[in-house]
């Protein structure tokens, strides 16, 4: 653990002074990305083996499709615990413990012989992903404030929205060429080169006394407490719909682009990668906005590229029988740029109700989040295979009803009577 800086160090005020010597902005934020990365690759670069997954261990769509929402599902529960466990042990703890279980996650999946070992393989990795993502929000609520914070953040939805939109261009490729077992080796090296890098370079940046007691009852005093502060749970319903739908489109690929579309596993990148560009269109955007636009007109442009690009997706599919691909997957790159947009308002307007406790609060939000992405792209999904049209639509209801709710949380703050 670092030493708190001495008497000669003059750090900046945006930059917590615990941790203002040790690291450099850049590097800090690249490290943060890399961690990100290693939840969204897990998720996503498998998903061009799905046909040779059914192939090779003779199973149905739907229980290829079931490791996915396992997946999530593990990933989603255990981020209650890893926020708990960073604000009582400190981050970098709980991060190099749960990259270390990624990795062996990955290898079990590797060699798994049956889809049983696969799914124990899958559990692995989704008790260990949530730490990445839930503690490198929580290092940058830590680490930084104000225009800083935001900087930070829209780099780190940069590589979130990044990773998973390339993951399964190089997954199918992988796949084409050495068998659905390369991708899981990828992940594994992904993991590990992680682990090192933090071993060696990041830095403790939750100072002791600001930590709290590790129990069972401590874990359920802080949920309920951040779950007890009305805007912060509201809000986290609004996040919450978003990354539902989201999870619709990701979940909905392998259907969409080889069923729908009759397109190969290597042609993944024709849906990915405009969501890629427009991802970080949006994040970008977001980030050089910080400190000069304000968070209102971002967050109505946001929603507007959302409800707009699903609209046309709906209206498109609804419309032809025979889509085209270029058609297909350009609607959805809005919906992409607009989540990456607004996502770091949310996310830091969220967090902010809870500063005492923000571990606590960045493991609450991810749950719910994650919840929300199992259940849209493990299970719901299999409700629209087939109708892409109406995959399409349950994401204009999603975004619709999520902006429902941000008007009303901005109607209810602006009232004289919301609470505090």
């Amino acid at each position: 653990m670092n030493a708190p800086a001495g008497p000669s160090t003059s750090p900046s005020p945006s930059l917590s002074p615990y941790v203002a010597h040790a690291t450099p902005f850049a590097l800090m934020v690249a490290m943060l990305g890399l961690l990100a990365s290693v939840a969204s690759a897990s998720i996503d670069a498998y998903l061009p083996a799905f046909s040779a997954l059914q192939s090779d261990f003779q199973a149905s769509q739907s229980d290829i499709q079931l490791t996915l929402g396992v997946y999530m599902l593990c990933y989603a529960c255990m981020q209650l615990l890893h926020g708990t466990l960073s604000d009582a042990l400190g981050r970098r703890r709980v991060v190099l413990a749960a990259l270390l279980v990624h990795v062996c996650g990955s290898l079990v999946a590797l060699w798994a012989p049956s889809l049983p070992w696969l799914m124990a393989g899958r559990v692995l990795q989704g008790v260990s992903a949530g730490a990445c993502v839930v503690i490198a929000q929580a290092i940058v609520q830590d680490c930084y404030q104000g225009s800083q914070a935001r900087r930070a953040m829209s780099y780190l939805i940069v590589v979130i929205n990044l990773s998973p939109a390339l993951a399964p261009v190089v997954g199918g490729y992988l796949t084409t060429a050495f068998g659905w077992r390369a991708v899981f080796a990828l992940l594994a090296l992904l993991a590990g080169v992680a682990l090192l890098w933090c071993a060696a370079r990041l830095p403790e940046t939750l100072p002791p006394e600001r930590r709290h007691a590790l129990s069972l009852r401590a874990l359920a005093h802080n949920v309920r407490q951040v779950l007890c502060i009305p805007r912060f749970t509201a809000l986290c319903l609004v996040a919450s719909l978003l990354v539902a739908a989201q999870g619709l489109l990701i979940g909905g690929a392998p259907d969409l682009l080889v069923n729908s579309l009759q397109l190969p596993a290597t042609a993944f990148g024709y849906l990915f990668i405009p969501l890629v560009i427009g991802a970080v269109v949006g994040a970008l955007s977001a980030a050089r906005g910080a400190g000069y636009w304000p968070d209102k007109a971002l967050i109505l442009v946001a929603y507007g590229l959302m409800a707009g690009g699903c609209l046309v997706h709906v209206l498109y599919l609804a419309w032809t029988n025979e889509p085209r691909w270029i058609w297909t997957v350009l609607p959805p790159a809005l919906f992409t740029c607009g989540l990456a947009m607004c996502a770091p308002f949310i996310t830091l307007k969220i967090l902010g109700e809870a500063p005492h406790l923000s571990g606590t609060a960045a493991s609450v939000l991810g749950f719910l989040q994650m919840l929300a992405f199992s259940l849209a792209s493990g299970w719901l999904v299999a409700l629209v295979y087939g109708r892409p049209a109406w995959l399409a639509l349950g994401m204009l209801v999603l975004v619709l009803v999520s902006a429902v709710a941000w008007l009303g949380v901005q109607k209810w703050v602006a009232s004289p009577r919301s609470l505090a």
